[in-house]
């Protein structure tokens, strides 16, 4: 019997988790044969099989987070001698995605007692394990790690590594916080059992998994770090419609369909060039602000599969011709899965548009470690006050948020009234093109 561990996958990857399963028990390989999809911080990877053989038994099911040289599947490669049922024991359960920590949990007693804490009583406490990181000295961790600390308040400089080669896991952190302060001694007190809401006939249970999992810890990551302050004004786009309009046809000509995007997208940048600090990320590490000289917008994209936010680079230096056609392009790419990790990376600045579907205005969050994003809404036309005239206008609300930690409002409110002056008087972008 041969078992097939998780492979390195990447540099500094340590776990990776199950998209799905591209076999089954039971089934008969061949070398090289794809087995599953493995979703990782950057990027998801097919995995094959090193050896030919029967599929006798596949570890862990979508969603579960398996870690490298961990088993992923038992192969009976036909090999004559047979392993003895000691490694199969090793590996019986299979690992699961940061499980949440039961009422006693069998491993509690070890990171139980942060190094701040008095040093437990040899009676109690159970011995550390042998990979276990000395107090003392910065703790080895992979990005994901750290991130997963930081989202949980965590100094992952505290919290006990039982890693390979004393790394701190993502279990070793959720252990750390679910564990119970040292002292004093836990009470003998029954845990109080919350009731599990009543199901329902039609109930159906979705497991968070792939895409969906990253984007909510994502999502949870950003707006629990981040200040965020949402400023909202409204732009007459009465001149920046009947530009389009004017535009469209020429467009079409050249194979190219043209949106509201590029004018936005310029717009942008040359609001960048007076208020640089919009057009940067945050180094959460060094605690810097990193202004960016380069401006790469991204487009939130809708599909099938999740949110994805594909990167129109160097937008400063391109036409709005150009960039509309790379805009389609690329969100097409997107939508079919076919956009690669370079194209999905690297943004300075984020636009979000639901005008489209409707809607006046939304607060949206930030895509970290960006310190700044653009909601575009519905584009409606409505009457309104002109030289004391009334007409009809057309009508958008732009709500941008941003990180307060680096942002001032008064700052937010000049970068919005710039980019709105740019819409209003869409002839200035003429500059930018």
């Amino acid at each position: 019997m041969f078992v097939f561990e998780l492979p390195e996958i990447g540099e500094g990857v340590v776990e990776g988790e199950i998209v799905r399963w591209l076999v089954q028990e039971g089934a008969v390989i061949a070398t090289d044969d794809r087995v599953c999809e493995i979703m990782t911080d950057k990027a998801t990877v097919e995995i094959t099989s090193p050896r030919s053989g029967k599929v006798i038994k596949l570890y862990g099911g979508p969603g579960d987070v398996v870690k490298v040289h961990a088993p992923l599947m038992d192969l009976d490669d036909g090999s004559a001698a047979a392993a003895p049922q000691a490694p199969a024991k090793a590996h019986a359960a299979p690992p699961v995605a940061a499980p949440a920590a039961p009422a006693s949990p069998p491993v509690a007693a070890a990171p139980a007692a942060p190094p701040i804490a008095a040093a437990p009583k040899p009676p109690v406490a159970a011995a550390p394990p042998a990979a276990a990181r000395p107090a003392e000295g910065p703790a080895k961790a992979t990005p994901a790690v750290r991130s997963h600390a930081r989202t949980m308040d965590v100094d992952i400089n505290a919290v006990p590594a039982t890693g390979k080669g004393g790394r701190v896991t993502r279990e070793d952190v959720d252990s750390f916080v679910s564990a119970p302060a040292a002292a004093p001694a836990p009470l003998p007190v029954a845990p109080v059992a919350l009731p599990a809401p009543a199901p329902s006939a039609g109930d159906e249970r979705i497991k968070i998994i792939g895409l969906r999992r990253k984007i909510s810890e994502k999502m949870v990551e950003s707006y629990r770090r981040i200040p965020h302050f949402t400023y909202v004004d409204e732009v007459d786009a009465t001149a920046l419609v009947a530009l389009r309009e004017q535009l469209k046809g020429p467009a079409e000509q050249a194979g190219v369909k043209l949106s509201y995007l590029p004018f936005i997208m310029k717009a942008l940048v040359a609001a960048f060039r007076k208020f640089p600090t919009v057009n940067a990320v945050m180094d959460e590490a060094a605690n810097e602000l990193v202004v960016r000289r380069d401006v790469h917008i991204g487009i939130a994209t809708d599909t099938d599969a999740g949110l994805y936010v594909p990167v129109i680079k160097d937008v400063a230096r391109k036409p709005i011709l150009q960039l509309a056609r790379e805009i389609a392009e690329l969100t097409d790419r997107t939508r079919a899965g076919k956009a690669g990790v370079e194209e999905l990376t690297g943004g300075t600045f984020t636009i979000t548009s639901v005008g489209n579907i409707g809607g006046r205005f939304a607060t949206p969050i930030i895509n970290a470690p960006e310190v700044a994003i653009l909601g575009v809404n519905q584009i409606h036309e409505r009457p309104m006050v002109v030289d004391g005239q009334i007409v009809a206008r057309k009508m958008m609300y732009l709500s941008p948020s941003f990180d307060h930690r680096v942002i001032d409002g008064a700052v937010a409110a000049r970068f919005v009234s710039e980019v709105k002056a740019l819409l209003e008087s869409p002839q200035r972008l003429y500059l930018e093109m």
